[in-house]
């Protein structure tokens, strides 16, 4: 026996087994890096653990994992769809939320038609102790917890849709916070809390009725009508686990039931591919490191934009490692690399590397935080230019450019200045010094309240009494329509009465 298997065995005399389904559908490689070692650690810690997933891990090691592959179908459905849409910036917010919506209600519908997954959930015989779905807009697929009577957790990549503040009861001020579809930072103008209430009330307005009811029947053609209605289920979530630190998203109240899970995906540094490794040794000048994720990637930025970097990239002192995702790169400059794929924490490890040219996606932020890279940033989607003006304007590592407006001269002197400039690299380390400095490591707080779910049976004594309102008593709708009647009957009555003395008065000065 191996000593892995020999571990699993010790710790399953120790850990009551629990079975477990978690269902993660967005089939990028950053959101799936973060629910992979949750999956990976409950089934070491004795759990027997189902994963519907585009990414499974395939580790033979792991013997009571089971692992349902939806990578073909959501892949595919992601190049459909693709990005293009929602890095336009001429796209307004109210036409890209339900293009997203529209998106991930395909996800949902591929992984209830998988068939392997279909056997697991039409199985009158299965249970589970509690179910883990993946949060991220559409709440779809939490109906798989009332379907099997389990309580809820859902795990976001990144910090919650507003929707999942209403759901949970979580105070989400459109004066204080901005939503990640709404990037701004730090205190908001007037404009901005304009445009943040108006986007509140669209939220509230298209959730109620159509979000929630278009969800409800699709999880209602698969999983039967005998389930509650899909704004119940929501509600009744009783975990919330965030990709979100205080660095990143600003300070802010929450309910016990939203726990921070800061980098729960990085690893220790691991050694490089040996011509990655001389590659890197060799740059002593200096290497810039490039790429936008897993999900805008540079193949598919504007041509205009493509074609700035190479002409900035040929005029740097420095080396460019660009992941790129096909085999050539017209003009490709001679002090560029590329390569399709590149394992990134280990890139930013290397001390030559003084740049990381990024789209401030969060898990591409963590991973630059860990190794002390300092930013030049280029957002294009999402949460993306709420991180970006976050790490330039409050903590000072990063410079911060406008994918639609940035010339080769702006490009160029960013990179020499955050990479000569040491306050951004003495800044980062600081960051970083702030950011790993936790009581528990994000994972071991994340095994200890889905384990706390799993023995209370879910977290009803915790639940916030703002789930159980309506949002028109949470907005004090009811009370304002009453102090808005009950002053305009006042002055109407005033009014009334003035009139009458006025009439009285000139029927006294007629007779006289």
């Amino acid at each position: 026996m191996t000593l892995r298997f020999l571990i699993f065995l010790l710790i399953s005399n120790y850990v009551d087994s629990a079975r477990i389904l978690c269902v993660f559908q967005m089939p990028a490689v950053s959101h799936q890096r973060v629910f992979q070692p949750i999956w990976r650690e409950l089934s070491l810690r004795g759990h027997e653990v189902i994963v519907v997933t585009p990414k499974p891990l395939k580790d033979p090691s792991l013997v009571n994992l089971t692992e349902i592959d939806v990578g073909g179908s959501n892949n595919e459905l992601i190049q459909r769809h693709g990005f293009q849409f929602f890095m336009n910036k001429q796209n307004g917010i109210h036409t890209k939320i339900p293009k997203i919506f529209n998106m991930h209600y395909d996800f949902a519908e591929a992984i209830l038609k998988n068939d392997q997954f279909i056997k697991i959930y039409n199985n009158t015989e299965e249970n589970f102790d509690v179910v883990i779905a993946q949060t991220y807009i559409s709440p779809i697929l939490y109906s798989l917890a009332a379907k099997f009577r389990a309580p809820l957790i859902g795990v976001s990549s990144m910090g919650a849709y507003i929707g999942s503040h209403f759901a949970m009861g979580n105070p989400n001020p459109p004066s204080l916070y901005s939503e990640m579809f709404l990037p701004y930072n730090g205190r908001l103008t007037f404009y901005e809390r304009l445009k943040s209430s108006l986007y509140y009330a669209f939220v509230r307005f298209y959730r109620h009725f159509v979000i929630l009811p278009k969800s409800d029947e699709l999880a209602r053609r698969y999983l039967g009508n005998d389930l509650p209605y899909m704004g119940e289920i929501e509600g009744n979530m009783s975990l919330l686990l965030l990709s979100t630190n205080p660095f990143l998203s600003p300070p802010r109240p929450t309910i016990p039931t939203i726990i921070s899970l800061e980098s729960i995906h990085v690893k220790p540094v691991e050694a490089l591919p040996r011509d990655l490794q001389t590659f890197l040794d060799e740059s002593k000048e200096g290497v810039v490191y490039f790429s936008l994720g897993s999900n805008v990637q540079s193949i598919n930025i504007p041509e205009r934009v493509r074609n700035i970097l190479v002409e900035s990239f040929a005029e740097l002192p420095y080396k460019i490692l660009w992941k790129f995702e096909s085999d050539t790169l017209p003009n490709q400059p001679k002090n560029v690399i590329i390569k399709k794929w590149l394992p990134q924490k280990d890139v930013l490890a290397h001390p030559n590397v003084k740049v990381f040219l990024s789209q401030c996606g969060l898990q591409s932020t963590e991973e630059a935080v860990s190794r002390a890279v300092p930013i030049v940033a280029i957002p294009f989607i999402a949460d993306q230019e709420m991180n970006a003006k976050r790490l330039s304007e409050d903590l000072g590592v990063a410079i911060h450019l406008d994918f639609v407006t940035f010339t080769k001269e702006q490009l160029t002197a960013a990179i020499i200045e955050v990479a000569e400039n040491p306050k951004y690299k003495k800044n980062m380390e600081r960051l970083r010094d702030l950011w790993t400095d936790q009581p528990m490591k994000a994972l071991d707080r994340a095994m200890w309240w889905i384990e706390y779910v799993i023995r209370h049976k879910g977290t009803k004594h915790l639940r916030s009494p703002t789930a159980d309102i309506s949002w028109i008593e949470y907005l004090l709708l009811d009370v304002i329509a009453v102090v808005v009647f009950t002053f305009y009957a006042f002055i109407q009555i005033i009014k009334l009465i003035f009139r009458l003395i006025f009439k009285k008065n000139s029927q006294k000065n007629k007779q006289s």
